[in-house]
């Protein structure tokens, strides 16, 4: 009788240990981008106007008694 797909579909316990950790690596890599450190890093560079109007209606609303 020959072998049966099940059979060619068991993995061995290195196999798993191996698939866990690189799901964990992805999951590290992909799914934990810095969002705030990327922002500023824009807002530094590209120096965009609506961070310029958003800076000054701050500072408009906080001078106003």
């Amino acid at each position: 009788m020959p072998p049966s797909i099940i059979h060619y579909l068991i993995i061995s316990d290195r196999q798993i240990w191996l698939l866990a950790a690189g799901l964990i690596a992805v999951d590290l890599l992909v799914f934990m981008i810095p969002i705030v450190p990327v922002l500023a890093a824009y807002v530094l560079v590209a120096r965009p106007s609506w961070f310029k109007e958003f800076i000054d209606e701050v500072y408009d609303r906080t001078g106003s008694p």
